[in-house]
């Protein structure tokens, strides 16, 4: 396997050299050294939205759309997004990009899964873009032939819509090996409930001419195979294939081809859990356990880690994994896309050529606008939550009798080994006609820490009085929640506090209403993350803006130790009126996705100015003429435009006041108005001058008030 590439020491690193060789640079929490790297693992933060990939901009969204495939290839809907490096020629690198299910511009506006205008199984796009922080742009696609400016399937179905046939084939991963490209489809042969599909097989196509046109090869795995769905990556001369049985809810198996070997199945190698066995897909054991689809694995040269993005269907959310092995140890979960943000998400395909560093970008589909759009996360070192729940999904039960570490507590259970789980092989179930029936597990806990405890259950039409929760280590009921009738797998959540004990006891049972039972499967027990974010202002945080001055502001930044970087999430509250002077607090706020509330961080704004203001200032005489000066007899008036600047209504005063060349006031005029805050009006006063102006001055400004002509604006001056 691969030791550290030096290349990966970073900021987040401090180097070390020591005589002939290069120790593990040491991170800040203490990392051990790279011939240890198995020593460590690796989280992410939760991906922000970078652009939209496919599709057209929906309304309020504000995220780039570099390919308008709406209008420059015909593709206004579509999938997946699976991407690979597709070079051939190193002086012009190139990814490929499939996508499934693709519609023209009469879509109907919800999902795929067959039907409709324009239905094309899969296209196939190709993108040399390599800066993704402003999105992933496409330099073509492969297009029809016969129809100009329409992007063309590329792996033939015949859309056979009746649930017996071929429905469609969709790609799930691609590879390139040498000059030719190869795609893992899945034929289609109906779509059953959500999150399940049945295939009549899978298949690999290959492509020597630049995708422009694909082969069926005939090596192919059949419908219940372990390997329906899959994901490649390339190592050490052999391409290593990672698979899932059709659908969502079954767990991640490995095999391998030499490079040379691609087409011949009979050349396959299934990982046992100890060793490789040739042609022999009945020995595969699963390497990652269920629920995984969609998954997508590369390589991290800046931490010299295998990393794995997937949909966990049990957990709503995109999860990665990292490792130091193909076959062994996967690190438990990070969540770094939820459906509650992100509601209707799949997929999670990671782009090849930003894996070394501690970015992560992959590609996300989201259900309702069935359009796929290009995702960031941030990698970092650290340890992963492990679910507390042993056996959580009952696949470790080899008898039909519950055993170690569940407890059949009361009444009548067993193991299913059927098909009646949720995911996976094996479920629980309680069953009776009497009394209280449940199953429990004893788990170790930090004493003061928060929890969630999930699990799925399903029911008979007649249960009502169902019970999910935690005991503490008397037996008290710390939280619980009632269930009903559930016709399919619900997700049941409880959040407890775990007080003083270090150990709780999970239970979930029933009442019986007759004879009454219950389906159980895929339990979590995790830590909830309680540390707030922390907000950090941008620029000063306090400012004077003149009035009528330009202010922009310059916002704030905010990390979460979970979710990443949330700065995209603050809100502000308050605004900042740059015509009305005063001062102006603006508060930045943000929650995590576990409702954890920052502190508030203030700005304040002082906006500063004269309170009034004089403007528009003209003289006439008494004819009407516009004047430039004071005129030595005849009737004066000046007009004025008069803003009140301040944050309430006032009474104005505005005069026009004569002074002699002592300075000595002469005459006035004056009026006195209501100004509501903002407001403007024109002022209009005059008097008849005296007949000798000899030094005389008029003037038009704010005063206090006509009895005190102190002035509180701006003059206007005429001589």
């Amino acid at each position: 396997m691969k030791r550290i590439n030096l290349k990966a020491i970073g900021s987040s690193i401090l180097a070390t050299t020591l005589m002939l060789t290069i120790a593990l640079p040491s991170f800040a929490d203490g990392l051990p050294a790279p011939e240890d790297t198995a020593a460590f693992e690796l989280t992410a933060s939760k991906a922000t939205k970078i652009s939209r990939v496919t599709g057209a901009t929906r309304e309020g969204e504000t995220v780039p759309n570099p390919n308008q495939t709406h209008t420059n290839y015909a593709l206004t809907a579509t999938d997946l997004g699976i991407m690979w490096d597709a070079t051939t020629d190193n002086g012009s690198k190139k990814v490929m990009v499939a996508f499934g299910d693709s519609y023209d511009d009469g879509w109907g506006g919800f999902g795929g899964g067959g039907s409709g205008a324009g239905w094309r199984s899969n296209l196939l796009a190709v993108s040399e873009d390599a800066v993704l922080s402003d999105g992933l742009s496409f330099s073509s696609m492969i297009m029809d032939e016969n129809k100009a400016g329409y992007s063309k399937e590329i792996i033939g179905s015949v859309h056979d819509t009746s649930g017996s046939g071929d429905f469609t084939a969709i790609p799930t991963a691609g590879i390139t090996v040498g000059t030719r490209h190869y795609i893992h489809y899945m034929q289609i042969k109906n779509w059953g409930a959500n999150g399940r599909w049945n295939t009549n097989f899978s298949e690999i196509a290959y492509s020597d001419d630049e995708g422009q046109n694909w082969t069926k090869s005939g090596t192919k795995w059949s419908g219940t195979s372990k390997f329906a769905q899959a994901a490649y990556v390339k190592d050490g001369g052999y391409v290593y294939m990672f698979g899932t049985s059709a659908g969502r809810f079954d767990s991640a198996y490995l095999a391998r081809a030499a490079e040379g070997d691609m087409l011949l199945k009979e050349q396959y190698e299934y990982w046992n859990g100890s060793g490789w066995s040739k042609n022999n897909e009945a020995a595969a054991v699963a390497v990652v356990d269920a629920p995984v689809s969609e998954l997508s694995v590369a390589y991290n040269s800046y931490y010299d880690k295998w990393i794995m993005t997937y949909l966990n269907e049990n957990r709503y959310a995109i999860v990665m994994r990292s490792s130091t092995s193909l076959t062994e140890g996967w690190s438990a979960e990070t969540e770094i896309a939820t459906g509650e943000e992100y509601p209707g998400l799949y997929g999670g395909f990671i782009h090849p050529w930003t894996n070394d560093g501690q970015d992560l970008y992959m590609l996300m589909s989201e259900w309702g606008p069935y359009n796929v759009f290009l995702m960031h996360a941030k990698l970092d070192i650290g340890t992963p939550a492990h679910n507390l729940i042993a056996d959580p999904s009952f696949e470790k039960q080899d008898s039909e009798t519950i055993s170690a570490p569940w407890t059949l507590e009361a009444g009548k259970g067993g193991i299913d080994h059927a098909t009646l789980s949720r995911a996976g092989s094996n479920n629980v179930w309680l069953r009776n006609t009497a009394g209280w029936n449940a199953i429990t597990q004893v788990v170790d806990v930090e004493a003061n820490t928060e929890y969630r405890l999930t699990g799925f259950v399903k029911t008979s039409q007649n249960n009502n009085a169902g019970y999910f929760g935690v005991r503490d280590s008397a037996g008290g009921i710390l939280k619980e929640t009632k269930f009903e009738r559930f016709d399919n797998y619900s997700k049941l959540s409880v959040r407890f506090n775990s007080g003083s004990n270090t150990q709780v006891k999970i239970f979930t049972g029933m009442h019986t209403n007759g004879d009454t039972w219950i389906q159980a499967d895929d339990y979590s027990l995790l830590p909830v993350d309680t540390t707030p974010p922390v907000i950090t202002l941008r620029g000063e945080a306090a400012i004077e803006v003149r009035l009528g001055g330009a202010f922009t502001d310059e916002g704030a930044s905010a990390f979460d130790s979970a979710d990443g970087d949330l700065s995209h999430k603050i809100v502000v509250e308050g605004s900042v009126d740059r015509t009305i002077v005063g001062t102006y607090t603006l508060t930045y706020k943000v929650t995590d996705s576990e409702g954890n509330t920052a502190v508030p961080v203030t700005r304040e704004v002082k906006v500063t100015g004269a309170a009034y203001s004089v403007s528009g200032v003209s003289f006439t005489d008494a004819e009407g003429k516009v004047i430039s000066k004071l005129p030595k007899k005849g009737f004066v008036t000046a007009s004025a435009d008069v803003r009140n600047n301040t944050g309430a209504a006032k009474d104005v005063t505005l005069v026009a006041v004569l002074y002699n060349k002592k300075g000595e006031i002469e005459n006035v005029a004056g009026v006195t108005k209501s100004l509501a805050s903002g407001a403007k009006e024109t002022f209009i006063g005059g008097f008849k001058m005296p007949g000798n102006n000899a030094g005389y001055t008029l003037k038009v400004f704010i005063a206090n008030s006509l009895k005190d002509l102190k002035p509180v604006s701006n003059a206007a001056v005429l001589q």
